[in-house]
């Protein structure tokens, strides 16, 4: 199979865009956002699932990534119920409507989803 060849059939399979970023520094929100506007304005075929996996602390942080103009599709947390837990418990008002928001949106997911929708989407 020529390489041509072979560069197309990955193209045609590929259904996610995964930006793992460990921790979000308030001045890096946007590198996120723009990685994605890059795909999709240079996109071939059928719009890829695009998603941040993140094990970021800071509920207004996630929040950035989450909220916007639909670059993201969603953010995967690794250590969402935990995160849930310490928020509902610790959390300031602040912080409490930011993640409220986010999960009831379902824009900030288990990362144990993530799979799960890789099939379905």
């Amino acid at each position: 199979m020529p390489p041509w060849a072979w560069s197309c059939q990955l193209r045609a399979c590929t259904r996610l865009a995964v930006s793992c970023k460990w921790t979000i520094r308030s001045d890096r929100v946007q590198n996120i956002r723009h990685e994605f506007i890059q795909m999709i304005r240079h996109r071939q075929g059928r719009q890829r699932h695009l998603v941040a996996v993140t094990a970021e602390p800071m509920p207004s942080r996630i929040a950035a990534i989450a909220r916007g103009t639909g670059e993201v599709d969603a953010v995967y947390h690794i250590a969402f119920e935990a995160l849930a837990h310490a928020v509902a418990t610790q959390g300031n008002a602040q912080q409490q409507d930011d993640w409220n928001e986010c999960v009831e949106q379902r824009r900030v997911l288990p990362y144990e989803e993530l799979a799960t929708t890789l099939v379905r989407w």
